[in-house]
């Protein structure tokens, strides 16, 4: 998130704010920094003073808009009270809300969280049309069974180790940033990227356990009698094979990589008693392992996370 107002109180204030909600804040001094601010990564959500030195608000919103044509990226203006003209004329030129100054933290921040959920939905709309174009197209490639075969077997598996006092893994690997991925390459070549991933997955897997496409992004694997010591093995295995090797492009010399995400829930543990808190366990250890960085693991033990350290190579 980029936030410019070239009052610094101001903008150290609306940093500081957000930065509180857990969001990430990139502030500037001028509409200049914050296209800047735009251009040299992805962002969620753009907070602009309108009466800037240099490049205003205004214009800057209408630069940002223009770069980010591709993505939907709201934009917040601050106008002065009583200045109607510059708040429509940032309304025509792309802003999508706007708050006046001075501003109370709750109004700035109940517009900023709006903007956000609407962001969000629209990414999620934009997710769905490529991920029925990716059906559409790769649907007789798929090599793995889908969601609905891995929670059958994930409750036959967790009743024979509830059976049998057996171990019982659950894992969900997870494709980091593949909506960027279909947004920069395509469709065609992210279902590619999928399919290799399958194979991949099936090829370092045990012939014992099972896997599945659980989402379009993300790979459930059931791991039967296996204690933590030997799914940690195995996951890094999974990661050296899945991530640590570049996926060729089709017809063409050029390959690309691309970053995972591991969770692992464990049975037994005295916080599951059930397969789908084995499996909740392993999606809350996928979503840590996100936060934690590229490559990970991290594996959900009754005391707390445990985290695996990135491979050697590993991005």
């Amino acid at each position: 998130m980029v936030v410019a107002d070239d009052d610094r109180a101001t903008c150290e204030r609306i940093s500081l704010l957000l930065r509180a909600r857990g969001l990430v804040v990139v502030p500037a001094n001028d509409g200049q920094k914050a296209i800047d601010a735009v251009r040299a990564q992805e962002v969620d959500l753009v907070v602009l003073d309108v009466d800037m030195p240099g490049l205003n608000g205004i214009d800057a919103c209408k630069v940002v808009k223009t770069i980010t044509k591709d993505r939907f990226v709201p934009v917040v203006l601050l106008a002065a009270p009583g200045d109607l003209s510059a708040r429509v004329q940032g309304l025509r030129t792309g802003a999508d809300d706007h708050v006046t100054k001075p501003f109370e933290d709750g109004e700035l921040l109940a517009r900023i969280e709006n903007m956000l959920r609407v962001k969000r939905a629209h990414d999620d709309v934009q997710f769905a049309k490529n991920e029925i174009r990716y059906t559409s197209l790769h649907d007789q490639l798929r090599a793995l069974p889908d969601h609905r075969f891995f929670h059958e077997c994930i409750a036959i598996e967790f009743e024979e180790a509830q059976r049998h006092l057996d171990p019982l893994a659950c894992c969900i690997l997870a494709i980091d940033d593949f909506r960027e991925l279909v947004s920069k390459h395509g469709s065609e070549l992210a279902g590619c990227v999928l399919d290799e991933v399958s194979a991949r997955v099936q090829q370092t897997i045990r012939p014992t356990d099972i896997a599945a496409q659980f989402r379009t992004a993300e790979f459930g694997l059931l791991l039967p009698n296996t204690r933590p010591a030997k799914a940690l093995t195995l996951a890094d295995r999974i990661v050296t094979e899945v991530a640590l090797r570049p996926y060729d492009l089709p017809q063409s010399a050029a390959s690309i990589e691309v970053t995972i995400s591991l969770g692992i829930g464990l049975y037994p543990s005295g916080s599951i008693r059930s397969h789908s808190e084995l499996l909740d366990a392993a999606s809350i250890a996928v979503a840590r392992a996100r936060v934690a960085g590229s490559n990970r693991v991290c594996v959900v033990q009754q005391q707390g996370y445990i985290f695996r350290p990135t491979l050697p190579g590993a991005a």
